[in-house]
């Protein structure tokens, strides 16, 4: 492949990366989110519920009932706290990694190859191929 083409092809890839890292970063901000409604609701709205209920149906005291509360609050808080925490890249981002990297391997080759033609082929490779030439033509030459 071309240079330049190579190139589009590391970019597309690159491009495909971020976007699925973006996404992935979403959903654990979206998450995050969660824990931290679910921490307020909690709260706020079972607190009466749960300390009454701890304190007439489990029969505790109010100091035990207000550590269960706390205790029902922070199970929430350390599960939703996990779910932002947890990320792994989806098939397609690693795709997009492998693909990426197959293709800046063969960009680099491309260029080495592009230079070295250049080389060859460029001002000073003309040089040393017609000094080459007539020094290989002087050795075969039949001089007199």
């Amino acid at each position: 492949m071309k240079p330049i083409e190579l190139g589009q092809e590391v970019l597309s890839a690159q491009g495909q990366i971020l976007s699925r890292s973006a996404m992935r970063i979403g959903r654990r901000v979206a998450c995050a989110l969660v824990a931290v409604v679910f921490l307020l609701f909690a709260a706020i709205s079972f607190h009466g519920f749960l300390w009454a209920f701890f304190i007439s149906v489990a029969g505790l005291g109010y100091v035990k009932a207000s550590l269960c509360v706390i205790g029902v609050d922070m199970l929430f808080v350390v599960i939703f706290a996990a779910l932002a925490a947890w990320s792994i890249p989806d098939v397609v981002e690693i795709e997009a990694r492998i693909r990426r990297d197959r293709k800046l391997v063969e960009l680099k080759q491309s260029i080495a190859v592009t230079a070295v033609t250049g080389l060859l082929l460029g001002p000073a490779g003309r040089f040393t191929g017609r000094k080459l030439f007539s020094l290989i033509r002087s050795f075969f030459s039949h001089s007199k």
